[in-house]
């Protein structure tokens, strides 16, 4: 797992083949958009303490529990498609972890992605401190505001709407977990 650190609203990411998802708040609801290629598909989504686990070992982490919200299985063509909303568990065939039963949603939260191509499956991550987030009335249209979303190789942080975000050349199998 690659992990980054969000400072305000910039980011900061070890790598240049770090995924990338851009994150708004609408109302009370953190909002996810995923760009993918081609046939790729979200299986999983798993929302965790970023912060909290960074500062612990593997195994220690595996027994800590610090998954905020864990699902698979999406139910609408939507969120396969990479349009995600936290806690969202109705969208979800099969709720793991319900969205803060362990622990409340962390100031930097981490987010995995199980992607689907063909028959592999491919695990990627992102990172976004939720204070630094856009956020907008709850009568906003998710498709009409503006999400954070970083890229290239400088990762450079923009605000885009859905449409820009999903013309983003992102391939989750491209990236690393």
């Amino acid at each position: 797992m690659v992990t980054m650190v969000v400072s305000g609203c910039e980011w900061i990411v070890p790598g240049d083949s770090v995924y990338a998802v851009g994150v708004a708040q609408i109302g009370q609801r953190i909002h996810v958009l995923a760009p993918l290629c081609e046939g790729e598909r979200i299986e999983g989504v798993e929302v965790y303490d970023s912060d909290a686990a960074s500062k612990q070992t593997a195994a220690a982490i595996a027994e800590a529990g610090f998954t905020y919200w864990e699902v698979e299985q999406p139910r609408t063509e939507a969120v396969a498609k990479g349009v995600i909303i936290i806690g969202e568990e109705e969208a979800f065939a099969r709720v793991i972890v319900a969205a803060g039963s362990r622990r409340p949603l962390p100031d930097v939260a981490g987010i995995e992605l199980t992607v689907r191509l063909g028959d592999s499956r491919h695990v990627v991550s992102d990172v976004f401190r939720v204070a630094a987030v856009p956020s907008y009335s709850a009568d906003a249209d998710p498709g009409g505001v503006k999400y954070v979303y970083h890229q290239g190789a400088a990762r450079s942080e923009k605000m885009l709407t859905p449409s820009e975000i999903f013309k983003e050349p992102e391939c989750a199998s491209d990236k690393v977990a």
